[in-house]
């Protein structure tokens, strides 16, 4: 896998678990599953922003990504280079 890809698996990755977390706290609201529509409606509204948010991120390039990456933090105490998974 070459950088660029394992960049935007990082991405992705991160994306999906903001969208799980942010799905759950509104099943929790509306005590139900909020479903797909959810999802859409979130990529619909949120995507552009997301990527925004990750690109001026040191989330990106950390390797505790998978931890709280969804969180696109600017600053963090804990921030460790990701020398990346690359072959």
């Amino acid at each position: 896998m070459d950088k660029k890809t394992y960049s935007f698996k990082k991405f992705i990755e991160s994306e999906i678990h903001k969208i799980n977390e942010d799905k759950f706290y509104e099943g929790e609201r509306i005590s139900a599953d909020p479903g797909e529509p959810f999802v859409q409606e979130w990529v619909k509204r949120n995507s552009l922003n997301w990527r925004n948010e990750w690109e001026t991120s040191v989330c990106q390039y950390c390797i505790h990504w998978k931890i709280c990456g969804h969180k696109v933090l600017k600053n963090c105490y804990e921030f460790k280079k990701d020398e990346g998974e690359v072959e």
